[in-house]
């Protein structure tokens, strides 16, 4: 499946980019031949790239600039995801990015401070142009699976229209100790818990996907 997927949220500290590069390991390792474009100037999926086990052999390609939605354009008719991260303000390459995609990802920590600047994010999409054809979820990270606050903050989106996939990225320790030696959960623990979290919404992003490429 061909497709330009966007993860972006104005709010730093959501776990956008680890959502990116988790995805794209997944698929990697299901031999989907993902691509990863680090728009992001912080170059976080870049850094972790650059590590021992550089991401199960995902291709990082950086471009901060705003020529990065037209670099995911050409990359994705060679076939695979592309997977872009982007930065986590406001910018000219963020709303084209957005423009270039097929399927949006609006990571939202569970956290009512965060939840403001996920509706920041969603503005951005809506004025994206005219001709923009992408669908987006919203995901819940860093949850305490089941705690209140995550509950009530899923309830909140649903409630206000939001759309949000029903799984969710649990605060799990094995994401930083992966990310010390540039993995993830799935290269470092594959039937592990996170890994399944990981693969529920991969998963999940790849069936909304089917069917609208069905319809």
């Amino acid at each position: 499946m061909s497709t330009i997927i966007t993860v972006a949220t104005m709010k730093g500290g959501s776990g956008k980019s680890t959502l990116a590069s988790c995805l794209a390991v997944h698929w990697q390792l299901g031999g989907r031949r993902p691509t990863l474009i680090d728009a992001d100037p912080q170059r976080s999926v870049a850094r972790l790239a650059a590590r021992e086990r550089a991401l199960g052999g995902v291709p990082v390609i950086e471009d901060a600039t705003e020529t990065a939605s037209e670099v995911a354009r050409r990359i994705v008719v060679g076939g695979g995801p592309v997977i872009i991260d982007t930065p986590g303000f406001r910018s000219e390459t963020t709303t084209k990015c957005l423009a270039a995609s097929d399927f949006v990802l609006v990571p939202v920590k569970a956290s009512p401070f965060d939840v403001d600047r996920m509706l920041d994010t969603l503005s951005m999409l809506v004025n994206t142009g005219n001709d923009w054809h992408a669908i987006y979820r919203c995901v819940l990270t860093q949850t305490t699976r089941d705690s209140v606050v995550a509950k009530h903050i899923r309830s909140e989106l649903a409630a206000a229209g939001f759309r949000l996939l029903e799984s969710e990225m649990t605060n799990r320790v094995i994401y930083p100790e992966a990310a010390l030696w540039g993995a993830t959960p799935s290269l470092i623990e594959s039937t592990g818990p996170a890994a399944r979290d990981i693969a529920a919404i991969a998963a999940e992003v790849d069936n909304i996907l089917a069917i609208k490429q069905a319809a």
